[in-house]
């Protein structure tokens, strides 16, 4: 399968039977192939993470668009869009599709911030995508701000544990300073990632290189995807 990277924390996963879009924000979106469905996922209604252009995309003959609740307020002209589902935390959704029985299913988990992070399984794949669940400690913060997050991070991402990923695409933010890959190498620690893709980290593609010259990204170098540019397509072998 083929994955883009087309900016901020926004993916194109290309299945042999749909697509999913994670969390559009900006950039270009690869050509659709308009016989599969396509899945739209948003993780929660910050501007980084939801652009309403998704409404206008066209072409595939089936969209759904799975969103998190949160964003459901700003909505209030499109309920009546055809294939929309809205998600709360620790929620599942399950579709189906075509005469050979494809299927989707999807999962949230809570997040540290804002909204859910979804675990999708499909043609025997599970993916994962944080939106924003991630281990948001800041050095400027309190100690008790900080130790709060460490236990609510390890509570919510515990549905994780020992999984085996195919693809996961985690926050990587320089603007966590020291711990800019706590969250990061928490989730490649406690599951079984094939391809780790960095994101939400500003542009700043450095970040990637930097994390692989720790002990810990040193560790992982073999599932770490290194992301170079918006639009980068990454082929993903499932041998």
């Amino acid at each position: 399968m083929n994955i883009t990277y087309i900016g901020h924390s926004g993916f194109l996963a290309e299945f042999s039977h749909c697509c999913c879009l994670f969390d559009y924000y900006e950039g270009k979106i690869p050509e659709l192939d308009k016989d599969k469905p396509l899945f739209i996922f948003v993780s929660h209604r910050h501007q980084d993470h939801f652009n309403p252009e998704i409404f206008r995309i066209a072409g595939p003959r089936e969209i759904h668009y799975i969103l998190s609740s949160d964003t459901k307020r700003y909505m209030r002209d499109r309920l009546d869009l055809t294939g929309l589902h809205f998600m709360k935390a620790e929620e599942t959704l399950s579709l189906t599709w075509g005469e050979e029985g494809c299927a989707l299913s999807v999962k949230t988990l809570r997040s540290t911030d804002c909204g859910v992070a979804f675990l999708v399984h499909t043609e025997g794949k599970d993916i994962y995508h944080a939106g924003d669940l991630n281990w948001w400690v800041w050095p400027g913060e309190s100690k008790q701000y900080n130790n709060n997050m460490t236990a609510n991070f390890k509570r919510y991402t515990e549905p994780l544990k020992g999984l085996d990923l195919f693809a996961a695409f985690l926050p990587l933010d320089p603007r966590q300073g020291e711990w800019y890959n706590k969250g990061f190498s928490y989730i490649l620690e406690n599951t079984k990632t094939r391809y780790a893709f960095p994101m939400h980290f500003w542009k700043d593609f450095s970040v990637i290189q930097k994390y692989l010259e720790t002990p810990a990204g040193e560790q992982y170098r073999d599932r770490i995807v290194v992301l170079e540019k918006e639009g980068q397509v990454i082929s993903c072998p499932e041998d």
